[in-house]
C-alpha cells in the first residue's frame, strides 16, 4: 500500500519533479513521443494544484487572523461582563440574590440576607351595640336629670377598628412603622386617622430610639388593643389614657425580654396629628408645653412576650406573671391669647361634682401628674389582669380661662385628683376555644362621695386564636361618669349595655 505524504510535502515533491522535467526537456526535444503531451498535462495539473494550495494557505492565514480578532473581542466582552457583575454586586449588596416572602405573624417580604424587611399586618373589629339609659341617682352639674324621660335606648353597628400596619426594618437597624385606621368609631366619621407612624434606629434589643406618632407609654392595655377579654377597655381606664402623641422615644427589652422600659418626651395627651393641628392653631404648628412619660414592665415568670394579650389563649402549662408601672407629667393651657396658641388636645373626663352629677369633658389648662401600676397572671387557661390609675390636676389661676373658672366654682380650688381601678378574670372552659370573663371597675373623684362603678360579664369564642374571634359582653353602669360611643355610655345615667364584636386579625 502506498502511503501519501502530507499535502505540504507533496507540494514540494511535485515542484521538484517539474523542475527535473524542465531540465531534461532539451535532451528529448527531438524525440517525438506521446509522453510529451502527458508531461505537459502533468505540469498544468501541478500548477493548478499549486494555485489551489496557495489559496488554502491564504484562507488559513485569514482564518488565523479572524481567530485572533475573535479572541480579542471575547476578552473585551469578558471584561465588560466582569464590570457589569461587579457593579451589580455593589448595587445589590444589601438585597442578596433573591427575595423571601410568606407569613409569620403577618405577611412579609424580605431580602435573602434578611437586611431588609416589610411586614404587613391589619385587623378589623365590627361591633353591634345596644344601650339602654335610665335615670340614675345623679343629675348634671346644672341640676337637670339625664335623660329627661325615664328611659331611652340606642343601638347600631360600628367599625371600632379597621387598621392597616406596615412595619419592618432596613439595613438591619433602621426600624419603622406606618399605620392608620379607616374605622368610623369615636365620632370620626369615615376619615382616615394616622396612628403609629414612626422611624427609629435599633442599636440592639435593649436600646432603640424612635421619633414620630406613637403610643404614649402609660396604660398597659393600649399595647394590645386587639387582644382583650372584652370588646372594649374598662370604663375606669379612659380618663387616664394619653393614647398617642408626636414624640421622641427611647425603649428596649433587657434580660432576655424579661424587663421592658420606655421613656418619652411628647406633645401631650392625644396630640398625634401629624400637622400639629390638635394642639396648635397657628401657622408654626409648634408649642412649648411638653409632656414626659415613662413605663417599665417586669416579667417575674415567663417573659414579656407572654403578655401581648390579656387572655391565656396559649394555655400556659406553667404560671407566668408580670407587673408594670408608669408615670407622666404634662402641662397644657387652653386659655385664649396664650403664646403661641391655645392647646386643647386634653379633656378631663368623669369629674364628679360635690352636689350634682359628673362634669362633661373639661379642657385642661394647667399641670397634670399621672401614675399607674398593673399586674398580670396566666396559668392553664386562667388569666387575671388589673390596674390602678391616679392623676392630679392643678389648674391655672381663676382668670386664666373658662375651664379653670368652672373648676374653682365647682370645687372651690383648682386642684383635683381622680382615682380609677379595675380587675378582670378570664377562664377557658374549653381550651383555646371558649372563654368566660368578668370585670369590675371603679372611678372616684377627690373624695366627692360619688363612685362610677362598672360590672361586665362576657363570653368569647376563638375561631383561630386572636386572629379570628367572636366576643359578646354585657355591661352595667349604675352611674355613668362620662359619655362614650365606644362603651355605649351616657353621662349621669344608669346604663345597660350589650356588645357583640367580630375580630379578624392578620
Amino acid at each position: 500500500m502506498i502511503k501519501w505524504a502530507p499535502k505540504s510535502s507533496r507540494k514540494w515533491m511535485l515542484m521538484g519533479i517539474a523542475t527535473i522535467g524542465t531540465s531534461f526537456a532539451p535532451a528529448f526535444a527531438g524525440i517525438p513521443s506521446p509522453g510529451m503531451k502527458a508531461s505537459a498535462l502533468t505540469v498544468t495539473q501541478l500548477e493548478a494544484e499549486i494555485n489551489a494550495l496557495q489559496s488554502q494557505v491564504k484562507a488559513l492565514q485569514s482564518g488565523q487572523k479572524s481567530v485572533q480578532q475573535s479572541e480579542e473581542s471575547a476578552a473585551e466582552v469578558r471584561q465588560i461582563v466582569k464590570q457589569v457583575l461587579s457593579d451589580a454586586k455593589t448595587r445589590s449588596q444589601y438585597m442578596g440574590n433573591a427575595l423571601e416572602a410568606g407569613y409569620n405573624n403577618g405577611f412579609f417580604i424580605q431580602s435573602a440576607n434578611k437586611e431588609f424587611n416589610l411586614t404587613i399586618n391589619g385587623y378589623l373589629q365590627y361591633r353591634y351595640t345596644w344601650s339602654q339609659a335610665q335615670r340614675g341617682d345623679n343629675v348634671t352639674a346644672t341640676g337637670s336629670p339625664i335623660p329627661s324621660s325615664d328611659t331611652g335606648n340606642t343601638n347600631g353597628f360600628d367599625a371600632r377598628r379597621a387598621r392597616l400596619i406596615l412595619s419592618g426594618y432596613a439595613f438591619k437597624n433602621i426600624i419603622y412603622s406606618i399605620s392608620g385606621d379607616f374605622a368610623s368609631g369615636s365620632g370620626l366619621g369615615n376619615s382616615f386617622q394616622i396612628l403609629d407612624t414612626w422611624i427609629g434606629y435599633e442599636f440592639n434589643p435593649g436600646f432603640m430610639i424612635r421619633t414620630g406618632s406613637m403610643l404614649v407609654p402609660f396604660t398597659h392595655v393600649e399595647y394590645y388593643s386587639s387582644g382583650t377579654e372584652f370588646p372594649e377597655f374598662a370604663a375606669a381606664e379612659a380618663p387616664f389614657d394619653p393614647v398617642r402623641s408626636l414624640a421622641l422615644d427611647v425603649s428596649g427589652n433587657l434580660d432576655h425580654n424579661k424587663f421592658f422600659y420606655d421613656a418619652q418626651v411628647n406633645n401631650g395627651s392625644k396630640a398625634n396629628n401629624l400637622d400639629g393641628s390638635a394642639n396648635v392653631s397657628t401657622s408654626t404648628n409648634l408649642d412649648n408645653r411638653m409632656g414626659f412619660y415613662a413605663r417599665v414592665q417586669y416579667a417575674g415568670a415567663g417573659t414579656n412576650a407572654d403578655f401581648t394579650d390579656s387572655p391565656d389563649v396559649s394555655w400556659h402549662k406553667h404560671l407566668v406573671w408580670a407587673v408594670g408601672a408608669a408615670a407622666g407629667y404634662e402641662e397644657q393651657n387652653s386659655s385664649a391669647g396664650v403664646y403661641p396658641a391655645p392647646q386643647g388636645s386634653l379633656a378631663l373626663a368623669g369629674l364628679a361634682t360635690p352636689n350634682n352629677g359628673y362634669l362633661g369633658g373639661v379642657t385642661a389648662s394647667g399641670s397634670l401628674y399621672r401614675a399607674t401600676v398593673d399586674a398580670h397572671m396566666k396559668y392553664r387557661g386562667l388569666a387575671l389582669n388589673g390596674a390602678i390609675y391616679y392623676q392630679q390636676y392643678n389648674a391655672a389661676t381663676p382668670g386664666a380661662g373658662g375651664s379653670t373658672a368652672l373648676l374653682y366654682k365647682t370645687y372651690g380650688t383648682g386642684s383635683v385628683w381622680q382615682l380609677g381601678a379595675y380587675g378582670e378574670a378570664g377562664y377557658f372552659i374549653v381550651p383555646h376555644k371558649w372563654e368566660l370573663a368578668a370585670r369590675i371597675g371603679d372611678l372616684t373623684t377627690d373624695g366627692q362621695g360619688k363612685q362610677s362603678m362598672e360590672y361586665t360579664a362576657g363570653v368569647n369564642y376563638y375561631i383561630f386564636g386572636e386572629n379570628a374571634k367572636l366576643q359578646a359582653a354585657f355591661t352595667y353602669l349604675p352611674n355613668a361618669a362620662y359619655s362614650s360611643p365606644n362603651i355605649g355610655s351616657n353621662a349621669n345615667t344608669q346604663d345597660f349595655i350589650t356588645q357583640v364584636q367580630l375580630q379578624v386579625k392578620f
